[in-house]
């Protein structure tokens, strides 16, 4: 199963998006696991993702991120795929980068 996190500023507003993702994957019976969390207290929230992703609005906080766990694949989510909460094109970004 494929784990992944969105972080984002706060988490809050993420976890409706990150809901969406998880049922659009279950819907597709992709084995998937989609959880938000905050870019600021990410380090255990994300000590067993696969992949984190972050929200655009977080995005200048990529190389921290990057240096925070450098063993972990990180990419920001695609601004329009985010703005329109397009979850097939979030997952395609996701299998893309696993």
């Amino acid at each position: 199963m494929k784990t992944v996190k969105l972080l984002c500023a706060a988490g809050t507003s993420t976890q409706i998006l990150a809901q969406k993702v998880q049922e659009t994957a279950d819907n597709l019976g992709l084995e998937m696991d989609v959880k938000a969390a905050s870019v600021s207290g990410s380090d255990d929230a994300c000590k067993d993702a696969d992949l984190l992703l972050l929200t655009p609005q977080v995005a200048f906080k990529l190389d921290v991120v990057k240096m925070t766990f450098p063993d972990k694949k990180i990419d920001v989510i695609d601004a329009n795929a985010f703005a329109t909460l397009d979850t097939q094109a979030i997952i395609a970004q996701i299998n893309k980068e696993l």
